[in-house]
């Protein structure tokens, strides 16, 4: 069987904590969120073309401020001028070479808890004696976010149908849909996300709505890093969006 590892970084930066004393400016200050965020963020330029969208557009007002480092954006490596909010993280003094994850629900006893030697919280996953130990589908890497379901399968080989979906790790694997349909999704699996629904997995405090005419570059769209059509309206954000309305535009049937 082949196996191949996940080189996690481990997410440094300035603590959200910091900004408020004397330090140096850092490009993701330019980012505004309604509410602090919960998952670090850095500011990228890249994101200006269409060939990345994941974590862009994380304040839902700059398509260059972007989140990373933790799930569901572990895939995008965080710079050492990324904004990281002050909450427990694996502290390892040495990046692992093996994968690992952060499980709130630790407790003493746990297999593969305090995996850094000092948090509880931090734990190995889906390797060796840790095989058990089933990884978050978001160790999986990819530079857009895919409409296909997808998981992190540890018994995957090469050639195996669904394997290596992202193309860098062989465990990573689609599922469900087409030509997938015969590999069925575990719980553990990133969702499919259904046309016309936004996607916010640490919520948001900005309404949206579904847009089918958005595109890149105008205001509001692209609001979840996923989806163009999901579109920040209404009051919030300063009036960022004030001038859109909220109401869904109804469909003229031919």
């Amino acid at each position: 069987m082949v196996l191949t590892f996940l080189l996690f970084t481990i997410v440094n930066g300035l603590p959200a904590d910091q900004l408020d004393k004397p330090h140096k400016w850092v490009p993701a200050e330019q980012c505004a969120f309604v509410n602090p965020p919960v998952v670090p963020y850095y500011w990228d330029p890249s994101c200006n073309s269409n060939r990345v969208s994941l974590g862009c557009w994380a304040d839902g007002v700059h398509n260059e401020c972007r989140f990373c480092g933790e799930e569901p954006y572990t895939g995008i490596h965080c710079p050492s001028d990324a904004i990281v909010p002050s909450h427990k993280k694996c502290e390892f003094d040495n990046p692992p070479i093996n994968t690992y994850y952060w499980e709130p629900e630790c407790t003493n006893g746990t297999l593969g808890c305090l995996a850094d030697g000092k948090n509880w919280g931090c734990r190995w996953c889906g390797f060796g004696d840790y095989s058990s130990v089933t990884c978050p589908s978001s160790t999986c890497t990819f530079d857009n976010e895919p409409v296909t379901p997808y998981y992190w399968d540890s018994l995957c080989e090469m050639g195996m149908l669904g394997c290596n979906a992202d193309g860098i790790h062989v465990q990573c694997r689609f599922c469900d849909h087409k030509p997938f349909n015969s590999v069925h999704c575990p719980p553990s699996a990133r969702p499919n996300y259904q046309d016309g629904e936004c996607w916010f997995p640490q919520g948001t405090a900005q309404s949206y709505k579904w847009d089918k005419k958005c595109m890149w570059g105008i205001l509001g769209c692209w609001a979840d890093g996923v989806h163009p059509q999901c579109r920040y309206c209404g009051p919030g954000s300063g009036g960022a969006y004030k001038g859109i309305s909220c109401e869904q535009e109804e469909t003229l049937l031919p």
